[in-house]
């Protein structure tokens, strides 16, 4: 089993790294945020990457890993990308891995030199893999089988740039989640999209990633969503409980601005579409 580190690369596409990225940080080399710590890999080869942002989730960390080696979908790579936690979840997920090395085509630890955010580590997790299609799962979440081959396969068949399914709530609240189907001028006046969908590397590449906000840890699928439309790219909805929310304290739901500060920023970077409407008028403007 091969395992010697590989030097950072730069966000490159999907026929390998090394090539500067279409986008508002194409100067930037985002394989230069961190350094490789764990790396085993295989000869087979995956469509789907998986990846997982990590931030002080050592006790939830295990179970996001769990959910994807229940997948039915043969082969799949994974990179957990560590921004700088102060927790042993490193470690657990590094554990975990060399638990499960048959299960993956490529499986990666990222430890990024400082905090970056949940934005840059996805881009992190990005630049360090080349799977054509990623899916993005929070180290607090978990998915269930046939998640990631159902959202495959919808793309396969509907030529969208990315797909998104039902959330089943859990935790602290549990119930039925707020996705609906694609339907640009919802997008307005809200979010109804959530962040853990599968996405085409290449479309992610012609938007530069996610985009590093104020508000960062609440928009950047938001607001990705916002600049996918603007290049006339769509998404497709299953209307399948295949992703799992954890509802808890220090989820980024209940922890980040209101309404108002959040679609204020929104209606800024996107004031074609986002319309920053008061919270007593959401309701009567939807009816």
């Amino acid at each position: 089993m091969d395992r010697t580190p590989v030097a950072g690369c730069a966000f490159g596409s999907a026929n390998g790294p090394g090539l500067r990225w279409s986008g508002p940080m194409r100067t930037f080399d985002v394989g230069r945020l961190g350094s490789l710590v764990y790396e085993c890999r295989r000869r087979s080869a995956a469509e789907v990457a998986v990846i997982i942002p990590l931030y002080n989730y050592a006790h939830m960390v295990t179970e996001a890993l769990d959910s994807i080696v229940s997948q039915d979908l043969r082969d799949l790579s994974v990179v957990v990308v560590n921004d700088c936690s102060i927790d042993d979840g490193e470690k657990t997920a590094i554990r975990f891995l060399e638990q499960h090395t048959e299960r993956f085509a490529e499986a990666l630890v990222v430890r990024h030199h400082r905090n970056q955010g949940p934005s840059m580590s996805r881009n992190s997790g990005i630049a360090h893999t080349r799977e054509p299609f990623v899916f993005m799962l929070d180290a607090d979440n978990r998915i269930r089988p046939p998640a990631l081959s159902r959202l495959l396969e919808s793309l396969h068949h509907s030529g969208a740039a990315f797909a998104y399914s039902q959330l089943c709530l859990f935790g602290e609240l549990e119930g039925i989640g707020f996705g609906d189907v694609w339907d640009p001028s919802r997008l307005a006046t809200k979010n109804y999209i959530d962040t853990m969908a599968m996405v085409r590397r290449d479309a992610l590449l012609a938007v530069g990633g996610y985009a590093t906000l104020a508000e960062d840890g609440q928009l950047e699928d938001y607001d990705l969503w916002c600049r996918f439309l603007d290049l006339g790219l769509r998404g497709v909805f299953l209307p399948e409980l295949l992703c799992e929310y954890r509802v808890h304290a220090s989820s980024r739901s209940n922890t980040t601005q209101s309404y108002d500060t959040v679609m204020a920023e929104m209606s800024l970077r996107h004031p074609r579409l986002v319309k920053f409407l008061a919270p007593d008028r959401v309701g009567s403007e939807e009816q």
